[in-house]
């Protein structure tokens, strides 16, 4: 099971923190995340989310769905998107999704 929360941490920055397994599940929570950060553009106006992803077990469709929708809204609202302490799982599907980090995907545990 997944958990998706919003937080303000103040000063123009938004965090999103994920973790657990980020799949077609958790749609709706993902939904409202979004909406938690329109909210907040409203009132705020944000100059930058960061997404921490590092207790992401499985980022499947749905999580790189909720990525890109995110993205599309920094772009509309004009504010940053990154994303912070990858975990190895959530590197390799951001990384097979399009997105480029500065370093390369950790390899597999087998």
């Amino acid at each position: 099971m997944g958990e998706v929360r919003v937080g303000d941490h103040g000063d123009g920055e938004v965090i999103v923190f994920l973790s657990g397994d980020i799949d077609d599940s958790m749609t709706g929570d993902l939904r409202t995340a979004i909406d938690q950060v329109s909210r907040l553009e409203q009132i705020e106006g944000p100059r930058h989310a960061i997404v921490d992803m590092h207790g992401v077990t499985s980022l499947g469709p749905a999580g790189i769905e909720f990525l890109r929708s995110l993205e599309a809204r920094g772009e509309r609202g004009g504010f940053a998107v990154s994303f912070s302490t990858l975990s190895a799982p959530a590197h390799r599907a951001v990384e097979a999704a399009g997105w480029r980090t500065a370093e390369g995907s950790p390899p597999e545990q087998r």
